[in-house]
């Protein structure tokens, strides 16, 4: 049944559901997960709210003369930084970066298939740069908002197949917000406790008494509302919150339970409901799951992760890999669903915000701080709706709500989004045949079937119009024969590409030329990656990068990319000049166009070399 209230001046549509009656769900399972938006990993999923066919973004909002950017595949080769969050770049766990913290506190761009998780270039998700991505609803600010095209990269089902699988078989919420529009420290404030305030603290991330961005130090944060887990042990209902670092109840930007006040001030409550997340996968075996679980990112990694993944965090927060945290995710869910427990489970698997991803959808706005950019939301339970996009508007809060609902509890605070918010029950049918499981490997390493060993480019200084070889050796340790595409990119730029077919064990040398017309002045890296095409059955991508080119202005002699006084003057030495004129002393602020026709030659290096005391005939 579907309700319209008013509020304010503002409507809000509720789902009074009475499938929470009807509820077999005696576990809830919350997975959180860090950093990307729906488009960004679901945007190409067959019958998704995914990215529109004609998307392009503009480089500068203000002129559009600079071009635009379209969606483009990412892959999980290479990690992507973000800036402007919880985390410098390259640091893809809280606990890598805040030890110190914890220890105090106790032209356009269109979206792209991401070819690699990293291009060496940051995103950033903080509240301002993410509304000025948001662009008042219009939603065309990514771009230019992160200075990067990176946020038009996407990801699909040949980077993370698992979570494809499980959108498949179970339910794929497509309408599903991060609360606030900014980085990871307060949306996790919404997922422990529906709101982000108020707070009587004074500080940069504060605005009007609620937090809305990361905090420089945790040291002295109270946090004085309630939490979910604070009243399930009021009405002494079961929960667990498991954080995947060694010390579990220090606090984080995303371990952000240590951080409210009741836990402050009963620390027994904390010792006794915070725990490691092995004591989840030993919980899950002993069929001793709580009715409410939490499962946050740290430094366990499952004993079936592929030892390349030996030193990535499982967040999914780039730099880390997508991959390594799919198979994470999937160790836990196999626990639950190889567990007694699974018949009455459902887990929800989130991520905490955007992390610069671009998502064309624009959040509604039901407060003054949310709602927040999509994120993708995966429901897996016996009972979860079999292949089912669940297109109804949930929130973290709605996490709550679903809790609150199917245990009868109240409202967490009275002023929380969990107040309003849909309560997920539209992605359950508990009249169905239960679902079976899905036990996936958990050990997908994207790249494994197909290597890219040897980029060797031309290591010279080449100008504009010049072509350079590179040359890729591409092999097969695969098991099974393949065809499969290889591009060659100079920096984020593919100059060309081949599609191979290989039998196992075998290897080619593929040999690419790169014009360099049209590409600007500086170094470039030289790289190949490997995929496969439409319609391969095996996911196979690599990438190998070695060397730099460097792109060079003819008669750039000092490598400074520019052509000046002091590279004349170089070259003139060269040829036996000697300087006895003072007013060419200054070389390297004067213009090398020393006869002031609009050009840089012969004439021009003539001229500085009789000032030097050459004489030509």
């Amino acid at each position: 049944m579907l309700i319209s209230i008013l509020v304010l001046g503002a409507v809000y549509s509720l789902n009074v559901s009475s499938s929470s009656s009807q509820s077999k769900i005696q576990h809830l399972v919350f997975i959180i997960q860090e950093n990307h938006s729906f488009d960004n990993y679901f945007g190409t999923y067959p019958g998704a709210n995914g990215l529109p066919a004609d998307t392009a973004l503009p480089i500068n909002l203000t002129d559009p003369s600079l071009g635009s950017v379209s969606p483009y595949h990412l892959n999980e080769t290479l990690p992507i930084s973000i800036v402007g969050d919880e985390l410098p770049p390259g640091v893809a766990d809280p606990d890598d970066f805040s030890a110190d913290l914890a220890a105090e506190s106790n032209g356009s761009v269109s979206p792209f298939h991401l070819l690699t998780e990293s291009l060496g270039q940051d995103l950033s998700h903080a509240w301002e740069v993410a509304h000025e991505a948001y662009d008042n609803g219009k939603m065309d600010g990514f771009v230019a908002a992160e200075g990067s095209n990176l946020t038009m990269g996407y990801y699909d089902r040949s980077d993370i197949p698992y979570y494809w699988d499980y959108a498949d078989n179970y339910v794929l919420d497509d309408n599903f917000y991060s609360s606030l529009m900014g980085p990871s420290f307060p949306n996790h404030l919404y997922i422990a406790s529906g709101t982000n305030g108020p707070t009587n603290m004074t500080e940069t991330w504060i605005l009007n008494g609620s937090i809305i961005n990361n905090p420089s130090s945790l040291q002295g944060i109270d946090l004085t509302w309630s939490t979910l887990a604070q009243e399930l042990s009021g009405a002494g209902i079961s929960w667990r919150w498991y954080d995947g670092d060694a010390n579990a109840t220090a606090p984080t930007i995303w371990n952000v339970l240590p951080l409210f006040d009741y836990f402050q001030t009963h620390p027994n409550e904390l010792s006794a409901h915070v725990k490691n997340t092995q004591d989840f996968v030993t919980d899950a075996k002993n069929n001793d799951l709580p009715a409410v679980s939490w499962i946050i990112p740290g430094d366990w990694h499952p004993p079936t992760l592929p030892s390349i993944f030996a030193n990535q965090s499982i967040s999914e927060h780039p730099p880390a890999r997508s991959d390594a945290g799919m198979d994470y995710v999937a160790y836990l869910v196999n626990q639950v669903m190889q567990s007694p427990d699974w018949s009455s489970t459902a887990i929800i698997i989130t991520w905490d915000d955007y992390g610069g991803f671009y998502d064309h959808v624009p959040p509604p706005q039901v407060d003054a701080y949310g709602e927040g950019f999509r994120v993708p939301t995966l429901v897996i339970s016996p009972w979860a709706k079999h292949g089912y996009i669940d297109d109804t508007q949930y929130e973290f809060a709605s996490l709550l709500k679903l809790a609150e609902d199917n245990f009868n509890l109240p409202a967490v605070n009275s002023w929380g989004r969990d107040v309003k918010a849909n309560d997920m029950m539209n992605s359950f049918n508990f009249s169905q045949t239960p679902q079976p499981t899905l036990i996936e490997p958990a050990n997908f390493v994207f790249g494994r079937d197909v290597s890219i060993t040897n980029v060797l480019p031309l290591k010279t200084v080449v100008g504009q119009g010049y072509g350079a070889n590179i040359t890729v050796t591409a092999a097969d340790p695969g098991d099974n024969p393949e065809t499969f595409n290889v591009t060659a990119y100079a920096n984020a730029t593919p100059f060309a590409s081949q599609n191979v077919t290989l039998a196992s064990g075998n290897s080619v040398n593929i040999t690419f030329t790169w014009n360099t017309t049209g590409f600007v002045y500086g170094n470039y890296t030289m790289s190949a990656y490997a995929w496969p095409v439409p319609n391969e059955t095996n996911t196979a991508n690599n990438n190998y990068t070695d060397g730099t080119i460097v792109v060079s202005i003819p008669g750039d002699i000092t490598g400074d990319f520019t052509v000046g006084l002091k590279d004349l003057v170089i070259l003139a030495q060269s040829y036996g000049a000697k300087p006895t004129d003072p007013r060419w002393s200054n070389v390297q602020t004067r213009n090398a166009d020393i006869n002031n026709n609009g050009v840089v030659g012969l004439t021009d290096l003539v001229i500085l070399a009789m000032h030097y005391g050459q004489h030509y005939p």
